[in-house]
């Protein structure tokens, strides 16, 4: 089966639209770069499970895969002092001291340290699987722990000014396969 990509389209959106794995369309598309998806592109889907010909059937009834569209959430409420471009690949938002920063999906904790090397000073990551992980810098105060799972809209920080920093905000950023992609693509 075959998939017209759309204005905004993901492979995140496109894999939990026809129920399969970011991982599953990439192995079915050998050299799909997935960070240029652009309207008009044709993507090959992998077969659903079971399809030989026959639906799935327990006891006599038909069982179809379900789907369930889960909605990211933004980080925290505030203004966004810096968008995303070539030269910053994430989003600043500004917002009082201690704020609330949450997840923006669920997944699992991969790091909650004090990062001094890079600046970020307090920092999250969480890796949301399907190749998406999502990363929250600059905190006042980091609430979960590495190996923690982490529901959608979950406290996990609070907004500060640690490391290289000029005021209270969150620099929130998000990774596809291991690199920078617009935050924006979550929720589009």
């Amino acid at each position: 089966m075959t998939v017209n990509v759309q204005s905004g389209d993901t492979l995140y959106r496109l894999a939990v639209r026809h129920g399969t794995s970011v991982q599953a369309i990439l192995g079915v598309n050998p050299g799909l770069d997935a960070s240029r998806l652009r309207p008009g592109q044709m993507l090959q889907l992998p077969a659903p499970a079971g399809a030989t010909g026959s639906p799935n059937r327990v006891g006599g009834a038909v069982v179809r895969p379900a789907s369930i569209r889960v909605q990211a959430v933004m980080p925290v409420q505030g203004r966004i002092t810096t968008p995303y471009s070539a030269a910053h690949i994430g989003l600043d938002m500004a917002a009082p001291f201690g704020t609330q920063i949450r997840a923006v999906l669920g997944g699992t904790v991969r790091e909650s340290r004090f990062d001094a090397r890079t600046g970020w000073g307090w920092t999250i990551v969480v890796d949301h699987g399907n190749g998406y992980a999502s990363r929250y810098s600059h905190n006042s105060a980091n609430l979960v722990r590495v190996g923690q799972r982490v529901t959608t809209a979950q406290v996990i920080a609070r907004v500060g000014s640690t490391g290289n920093s000029t005021g209270p905000h969150v620099d929130f950023r998000v990774y596809f396969a291991g690199s920078q992609v617009n935050p924006y693509t979550l929720y589009n």
